[in-house]
This record gives structure tokens, sequence and C-alpha cells, in this order.
């Protein structure tokens, strides 16, 4: 019974201090690649830095380095090679942030869906992949070591799900109970050994996709032996489940919250969230998603950090061993094409502040980004919608967007020519009419789109008296009932004026 209290107590203990120190962090690993192929990264005056250097600014304080075993025997190259971890870890160490290290188990991703062992790996018997995966552990690590790196996290797996190292750790589903987990286990826990056999100090985490995951896969983890300090989730909110409170909704930052806490409550481990992103071309609703996820999570005892995956990146920019792949790049970063950081890490900076993302102006620019054709200003500043005039002096006339304050250029997603995005394959903004004149402008940064409406004269409206209240577009069509955030001709006796709901 005492040893029993005596191990509460300590639990008791990490999750408090955890709660104490929440980390804001990134996952960044793929930043010497992309400085390879002339990325380069701003800081918010606009200055060109080091992105290590911009993560600090922006109010990080971790970064997360995945490393995969032979990568360019693989046909990837050397990124996220021991050697390449190295360098990116030194670089981390220098700016004080603290380090997780993400150990892939593979020549390349690892996920649900794809835990292959090494190549080098392949013909092993079970007993010599355990010792393989052992002295990769501690070869890296060891490395670490002796330049000074201390991780303060280390992953035994990424996105474990399903196992590691397949054939060797794969999980039996074939089995029940614990019986599924004895092949897993003991590959995870040759790997939990070897973490503190280098670094004693390191917290070993189980990683998983979904928080919903733990309520499945951790109490067989433990009946089967495994052994963790931490229970580490992937945890991507979607545009339709990000605040929904349907129990199926598994993006749903209500229920990842739900999660979280049983888990906590459950097992007794801490929990990270080690990877979490939104789509790149919202910044706006990315923050507010962001935010929403921030005040969940340090709200929890026992939680104790939250990583963003790969930020750094602005859905164009992909590895260029892709395109062997057919992948499209990834689309949940938040920094846009020319190297700045958009609102959406905005949670990290503890600018968490509701209505105060917003410009307090937006500029509607020509093509070539040089003249300035019009001024949008807040309708609605708390929610991010704006308005102008502009005189339109050809047929199709095209332009873009520009928010100075954040530095984001906003043009039209390809798939939707009244959605907004930031990102570098956006296509310009246009008027889809041949009718030259004043047309009126109206954009919504929250819901990410635009609309526009050709300036009709009122003439024809002021001429009928007769009723005391009726509602118009401003193309002159007639209403019954106006809808809110849309901007009408009011018409009260002989006067009319513009309104917005």
């Amino acid at each position: 019974m005492k040893k029993v209290l005596i191990i509460l107590i300590m639990l008791a203990a990490s999750i408090t201090s955890a709660a104490q120190d929440f980390t804001r962090g990134a996952d960044v690993s793929w930043v010497t690649e992309m400085e390879a192929d002339g990325r380069i990264f701003c800081s918010t005056d606009g200055t060109e830095t080091d992105l290590f250097v911009l993560m600090k600014q922006i109010g990080m304080n971790a970064v997360r380095l995945r490393v995969f075993v032979d990568p360019n025997g693989f046909g990837y190259g050397k990124w996220c090679d021991k050697d390449d971890l190295l360098t990116k870890a030194r670089r981390a160490k220098e700016q004080g942030l603290d380090i997780m290290i993400d150990f892939h188990y593979s020549d390349f991703f690892a996920d649900p869906g794809a835990q292959a062992a090494p190549m080098a790996w392949n013909g092993l018997t079970d007993q010599e992949a355990r010792a393989a995966l052992i002295d990769h552990t501690t070869d890296v690590l060891q490395a670490l070591k002796d330049a000074g790196v201390t991780p303060k996290w280390v992953q035994v797996g990424n996105e474990v799900n399903n196992g590691i190292a397949f054939p060797y750790g794969k999980i039996d589903w074939d089995k029940s109970g614990a019986d599924r987990f004895t092949h897993y286990v003991a590959m995870s826990n040759a790997g939990y050994d070897a973490v503190k056999a280098v670094f004693p100090a390191a917290k070993v985490i189980i990683h998983l996709a979904g928080t919903e995951a733990a309520q499945w896969f951790i109490p067989d983890f433990i009946a089967a032996g495994g052994k963790a300090d931490m229970i580490g989730f992937s945890h991507y909110p979607t545009v339709d489940e990000w605040n929904s409170g349907d129990a199926s909704a598994t993006y749903s930052n209500i229920n990842a919250e739900k999660y979280v806490k049983n888990a906590i409550a459950d097992y007794g481990l801490p929990i990270m969230i080690c990877e979490t992103g939104f789509d790149v071309t919202q910044p706006a609703l990315a923050r507010e998603v962001m935010i929403d996820l921030f005040q969940r999570m340090t709200a929890i005892e026992g939680c104790a950090g939250i990583f963003y995956w790969e930020p750094q990146t602005d859905g164009v920019w992909k590895p260029g061993y892709y395109e062997n792949l057919g992948w499209s790049a990834y689309n949940k970063g938040a920094f846009t094409s020319d190297g700045h950081p958009t609102m959406a890490l905005d949670a990290f900076s503890g600018n968490t502040e509701v209505g105060t993302v917003f410009p307090k102006s937006l500029g509607i620019f020509s093509t070539d980004y040089t003249t300035l054709l019009a001024t949008l200003l807040p309708t609605d500043g708390s929610e991010g919608i704006y308005s102008a005039e502009l005189e339109v002096t050809e047929a199709w006339q095209n332009f873009v967007i520009y928010d100075a304050e954040n530095g984001i250029w906003y043009g039209s997603y390809p798939g939707d020519m009244m959605t907004l995005s930031s990102a570098s394959d956006k296509w310009n903004l246009w008027i889809d009419s041949e009718q030259t004149g004043l047309y009126d402008i109206s954009v919504d940064l929250s819901a990410m789109r635009w609309s526009y409406s050709y300036n009709a004269s009122v003439d024809a409206i002021l001429a009928d008296n007769d009723r005391p209240v009726q509602y118009y577009t401003l193309t002159g069509v007639l209403v019954a009932t106006p809808q809110r955030g849309q901007l009408y001709i009011v018409k009260r006796g002989t006067k009319a004026k513009l309104q917005r709901f």
C-alpha cells in the first residue's frame, strides 16, 4: 500500500509540474531542407532571420525534431538523418529552446498506416530487430549527448496506433487484450530502456494519432507491461468539426479536451499535444481555433504543452521527393510564401485577446502589388468585416488585397473565386463582369470570403414613397428580411441610407 501511495504522489507531482510549465513548441524538421531550397524566414518587422530565432520571438520555448534511420538509402536524401538532426538540435540549443526527439524507426515517415522497418533491418529475427532498435536509439542520443544537447522528451515511435517497425513491432489485432501488444511492447520497451540509459531524466512519450485513441490503446499497453512517462497525441482540428460538440467529431477541440482529461484521470500520465495544425489558407480562423485549443489545454492540470507541426510551411512548398510519390504539399502550415508567420500562431505568443486580431484596414492593390486602388475600412471591426468602393476602369478587372499590419497578400482560392487565400498559388481577385463603374467590395476575414456588387443608382428606389420602411440590395432588389453582415439600402419614406445589419 505504501508503494502505491508513493507512486501516486510521484505521478501527481509530475502532473502538477507539467501544468506549471506549459510548453509552446513546433516541429520544424523540414527547416534545413527548406533552406537548401532557398526558402527564407522573416521576423515580424520584415527582416530575414533564422527560423529558430523566429520561433523564440513568436513565443515558443521548444522544438520537436524527427529522425529517420537511413533516409538517403531509401531515396529521400540526407534530411532528418542523424547528422541533419544534430545540426538542427544545436541551433535549437543555441536559442535556449527545449527539444523533443521523435524516433520514427523507419527510413521515411511513420504513421498509423505506414510503419515499415528500416530496410537494413529486413530479415532480422525479433531479437535482432530489438537489438537494432536499441543500437539506433543509443547511437542518435549519444551523438546528441556528445554535442552537448540534452533532449527533454523522446518519442519512442511516431503515431504508434498500430505499432512500430513492422513486422517486428506490429500490434496483432487478430488477438485480444494485452496479447495483441506483445511484440509491440517488446520493441517499445527496448526503446524506452535505451533512452533512459543515455538520458535518464528524459520523458519518454508514447505518441498516438487522435486524442480518442488512448481509451482503447493504453489499457492493453499497460497490461502488456508497456513503459512510458507521458502520452502524446496528434490533434488536427478541421474547419467543419473544430468547435463541434458531437460525440463523433474526432477533430473537435471540445472532444479533444474531454479525451485529454479522461486519459490523465484514467492512467495518471501527463499529456502532450505533439502535433497540431490548421488550414494554411485561413489564418484568421486558424488563430481562433488555436486560441480555443490553448485555452482548453492550459486549463487542464496534467496537459504539458502543444506543438504545431511544420508551421514554417505555406501550403505550396514540399520536399522534392514528394514528386516521386505524387504527394501534394502539406496544407496546415502557418507562414506566408514570403516567409512571414501568420496570425495562426498568435496563441503561441500569448496573444489570445479575441477582437484584436484584425487589421485596422486593408488595401486593394493592382496585380503587380504596386498601386493602391482603394482602402477597405472595417464595418464591424470585431468580426473582421471590411468594405470599400472600387472604381472599376476595365472589363474583368483583377486586383489583390493586402493586410499591411500582418504582411499578408490575399487573392482567391483556385477552387472558388469568392474564397480568400494567402497561399502563393492563389489567383487574382477579379470582377466577373465587363461593366465598368463603381463597385461595392466587401471582405470578411473571419470567414475568408469576399463579395462585390455594382453600385446602382438609388433614384428608382427613392421614386416610390408609399412604403414606410423597405430594404434593398445594392443592385436595387427588394428583400423582406435583411441578412446579418450584409449592406443594404434602407428606405424610410422619401429618405434612403446605406446600413449594414
